[in-house]
């Protein structure tokens, strides 16, 4: 693994991480932000927001402009306006034995100092994401974990439903909305065995939706590239947005990629962690997003 700092597009100072195989592109003027994920020598797979144009209206102006930036975040849960911080200061790296380690300061209203590593192998395609918050007040603290990937629009996004059905005085399943998402939106394919969602430039319309993803993977299949997340869901954990540890967002240029950590009680001083695998491979063939069986073919062949 091959670590040194570099300069990149208007993101200024940054950490390349790179085997030859996978390239991966830290910002620390700001962030942390995982500012480029991709194939050697290929092209990026996340979206930027160069021009900084996603913003946060609720920010607080004392606190500054909370921007998207894009690539890959860590917000805190339950979503409130305080767990949008502005992370535009700069952020403390570490090289370890087999990772790099990226911490923002302490935000000032939360008292929760965040961060992540970056760990990746000799021959890998793939990433592990471990995603920390601290809870530096001296009071206990109720609150998760929330990575957000961005990624470049035109591609379909694809949740696994729950298979089991073992018991059946119980419900498996939960699909939840945001407000302004349509249950109707013909973006949304609700399949026995997937749901997919597309993203389509010309509608701009609200969406956004939530799943209990008991089988921990995400996938967003673009145009040239696929990106799969994989993450552990604890079954007997509470979750944020009623029960939700996995979610899609799309807005006019990107979605969103989201997997949500257990909600956690805190003690002062007490660390928890998250952790993702990132996966990328090449887009093959087109996915029908409406049929199961394709999907399910295509994920069986995937790698």
């Amino acid at each position: 693994m091959k670590i040194q700092e570099t300069e990149f597009e208007n993101y200024g100072k940054c950490v390349r991480i790179t085997n030859g195989i996978l390239d991966v592109v830290v910002t620390i003027d700001f962030g942390p932000r995982i500012i480029f994920l991709g194939f050697s020598g290929h092209a990026n797979v996340l979206y930027g927001d160069r021009e900084r144009r996603y913003t946060l209206p609720r920010s607080k102006p004392e606190n500054g402009t909370f921007y998207y930036y894009g690539g890959h975040r860590l917000w805190i849960s339950p979503a409130r306006a305080s767990g949008f911080y502005p992370d535009n200061s700069p952020v403390v790296y570490s090289i370890l034995s087999d990772s790099v380690s990226f911490l923002a300061p302490k935000q000032k209203t939360t008292e929760i100092q965040a961060g992540f590593e970056v760990m990746m192998g000799e021959d890998a395609t793939d990433i592990m994401v471990i995603h920390t918050a601290k809870n530096c007040s001296k009071e206990a603290r109720t609150f998760g974990l929330w990575p957000a990937t961005m990624l470049p629009g035109g591609g379909v996004a694809v949740l696994p439903q729950n298979p089991d059905s073992s018991d059946a005085l119980r419900p498996n399943r939960a699909v939840v909305l945001w407000p302004g998402t349509r249950i109707r939106d013909g973006r949304i394919f609700y399949g026995d065995r997937f749901l997919t969602v597309r993203h389509e430039a010309e509608n701009g319309a609200p969406l956004k939706i939530g799943i209990n993803n008991v089988l921990g993977w995400a996938a967003y299949v673009g145009r040239e590239y696929t990106l799969m997340k994989r993450y552990v869901h604890n079954p007997q954990a509470a979750y944020p947005d009623f029960g939700s540890s996995c979610e899609i967002c799309l807005k006019k240029d990107f979605a969103e990629l989201e997997s949500l950590s257990p909600l956690y009680r805190v003690e002062p001083g007490e660390t928890i962690r998250h952790v993702e695998n990132i996966s990328l491979s090449h887009t093959r063939n087109c996915l029908n997003p409406t049929d199961e069986d394709d999907i399910a073919h295509y994920f069986e062949t995937l790698q």
